[in-house]
């Protein structure tokens, strides 16, 4: 198990997601989102889970954000709306169907998606966020 493993399974299986099709996979919380829709993943937490005489056992929590740029067109905010929903689908699936992730994680799972709209450099994007908790049991070796 590794944790660069964790990070480069991740960045694949969302590259992998076809609807919506992702132009960037950003490994960081981006400052700025040159084209969309794209996504994003990064670290948010990191907590032991339980620890034995030889190693500790931890819970990494990433957050997975989605971006599409707002359009004043109705048109265009339909479309939007059912790539919104593909996404929290088909993120969710990618994840689930990897969920040792080629292992290099004991297991994981997505939680529930959040839907809403942030500001990133004056510009408002459509977003979803998709908690994701990673679990690595024997992470941290214990040595005297």
């Amino acid at each position: 198990m590794s944790r660069s493993g964790v990070l480069s399974t991740i960045d694949s299986l969302l590259s992998g997601v076809s609807s919506p099709s992702f132009i960037s996979v950003y490994q960081g919380e981006p400052l700025s989102i040159p084209a969309t829709p794209s996504v994003a993943f990064w670290i948010t937490s990191h907590e032991e889970l339980f620890t034995t005489l030889a190693d500790s056992s931890t819970s990494t929590e990433f957050t997975i954000q989605c971006y599409w740029r707002m359009q004043s067109s109705p048109n265009v905010r339909e479309t939007v709306e059912g790539e919104v929903w593909d996404a929290i689908v088909n993120i969710k699936t990618a994840l689930r169907g990897d969920s040792n992730l080629s292992g290099n994680c004991t297991d994981s799972m997505p939680q529930n998606a959040d839907i809403g709209f942030s500001e990133i450099g004056g510009i408002a994007y459509r977003t979803v966020t998709i908690p994701y908790s990673v679990e690595i049991y024997g992470e941290v070796p214990i040595v005297p």
